[in-house]
């Protein structure tokens, strides 16, 4: 009997139950008051639930949860393009040292955290995140000691991100705010669809890697980034089944073409997806899409 993929879809799209939502919530909570009985961390220090928790796209009541732990008495700054070769004094801002260091400011994190839950229940061996165990009613969470990040686009103008340093060295920048804002925005113009087939194609990937359609997980925040660049005319029909089989086929054909793949942008809008970014293969992204259509049927 041929699978009933459009009742499947409809259970797959549905958002985190309240319940869930309540467990992420206190997941925040408990690492906001771990931070705060901190006598070393000023009370500026911003702790936030950022990623698929906070945007609204998780599936998995076992993901761990993203918290940032945000330095924002200082700012790293970030210049490029026409602001590359311009002073602090041409883009409007003072330059000041910092009163920390990143290796200071995630060994204080690390100590907050161990002092509230126990060395036991905090894995610190992470390049990026402290792994903080989950308690009853509270989920795994993957925080991540930050620096507030200011990246210049013009003189006076920037956009506000935060820097992560890992462990293993260099650095990552994030736009968190700007995830979320520019998601919500293109749920609301596809009248709730977007988000509903990101989660659906997040589930058909784990039911995939379950039964060894793939051998290993591709990064979901990447699934939303792919889903995010699907035109909003592709979304909105009276069936999920064919909102899938129309992005599918716009991303299927998508990443085969270069001059198309590299025009697409993150969700923050700020950051190329595969540009200056060689960890990131399209053809990876092509295979993971290539499957899930086969999975689901080419219509």
């Amino acid at each position: 009997m041929a699978r009933d993929w459009e009742s499947w879809l409809r259970t797959a799209a549905r958002a985190a139950s309240k319940t869930e939502d309540e467990e992420r919530d206190r997941t925040e909570q408990r690492i906001r008051d771990a931070i705060r009985a901190s006598t070393e961390l000023p009370s500026s220090v911003w702790v936030y639930v950022k990623g698929s928790y906070a945007n609204n796209t998780n599936v998995r009541r076992d993901a761990d949860v993203d918290v940032a732990i945000e330095w924002t008495n200082t700012a790293m700054v970030m210049t490029w393009g026409e602001t590359a070769d311009m002073s602090p004094a041409q883009l409007g801002y003072t330059p000041v040292t910092p009163e920390i260091t990143p290796e200071e400011f995630r060994a204080g994190v690390e100590r907050a955290l161990v002092k509230a839950f126990g060395a036991i229940a905090v894995d610190t061996s992470g390049d990026k995140a402290i792994d903080v165990a989950a308690s009853a009613g509270t989920l795994d969470a993957d925080v991540v000691p930050c620096f507030q990040l200011h990246r210049y686009d013009a003189p006076g103008v920037y956009q506000v991100g935060h820097r992560i340093f890992p462990n293993s060295g260099g650095y990552v920048d994030n736009y968190p705010q700007q995830n979320y804002g520019n998601g919500v925005a293109k749920n609301k113009a596809t009248g709730g669809r977007y988000k509903d087939i990101v989660r659906c194609v997040k589930r058909l990937e784990g039911e995939m890697l379950a039964k060894r359609v793939i051998s290993k997980e591709y990064p979901g925040y990447l699934v939303e980034c792919l889903i995010y660049n699907v035109p909003n005319n592709r979304f909105g029909h009276l069936k999920l089944y064919d909102d899938m089989q129309a992005v599918f086929s716009f991303l299927w054909t998508g990443l085969r073409e270069e001059r198309t793949y590299l025009s697409w942008t993150e969700v923050n809008e700020l950051l190329m997806i595969f540009r200056g970014r060689p960890d990131r293969i399209p053809a990876n992204a092509w295979r993971f899409i290539d499957k899930a259509w086969d999975t689901i049927g080419v219509a």
